[in-house]
């Protein structure tokens, strides 16, 4: 699979985050602590070529990146996740960076698809049915760490983030950005 091979490789970034607050996202929670290695770089061939769209993505990306940082501990070893012990309002927190990453990508798909209607993209339905398809699965994802009761994201809770934010990007959508280039729509401006 495309999206997994690209998945692997996680070499340097080739730009800078672009904005301040996805700057903010990516920096360790705990003051004072030296910066981790951020767990999720974008990367450029991975934009579409439609900027609104592509700027939803990279924010989408920066808070899947502020939740591994934030909520998957390293054990400096091999990248597994390290459990820490229960402290007071860290599920609250982690629940709140798990609704604000399905809030982003609601209304992400949700644009999407108004764009894929207007412009008659004749994978429309099917497109949307994944978008739908993708926030079940984000449910269940999120219902599965929840029952757990862990404070701290496993390794394989973060992967399945990234790869459920991917493999749908690296196929999908790079089809639509292919339609949508084809008929002369690249530069959207964002939503007011």
């Amino acid at each position: 699979m495309a999206f997994l091979n690209a998945l692997s490789d996680y070499g340097p970034a080739p730009s800078a985050p672009h904005t301040a607050s996805q700057q903010a996202l990516t920096r360790q929670a705990a003051p004072g602590a030296a910066p981790r290695a951020p767990f999720f770089r974008w990367r450029e061939q991975w934009c579409v070529g439609i900027d609104a769209l592509d700027r939803d993505r990279r924010a989408i990306a920066a808070v899947v990146n502020h939740i591994a940082l934030r909520f998957g501990e390293r054990d400096g070893r091999d990248g597994a996740i390290a459990q820490a012990p229960r402290t007071a309002g860290a599920s609250s927190a982690l629940h709140y960076w798990l609704d604000v990453l399905h809030e982003r990508a609601r209304e992400h798909f949700s644009r999407e698809e108004a764009l894929m209607r207007v412009t008659h993209y004749p994978d429309t339905a099917e497109h949307a049915g994944e978008h739908a398809l993708m926030l079940a699965e984000y449910t269940e994802l999120v219902r599965d760490m929840t029952a757990r009761g862990d404070e701290r994201l496993r390794l394989a809770d973060l992967v399945a983030l990234k790869q459920w934010l991917m493999g749908h990007v690296l196929d999908m959508d790079k089809r639509l950005g292919q339609y949508l280039r084809a008929n002369g729509i690249s530069a959207l401006m964002p939503p007011h």
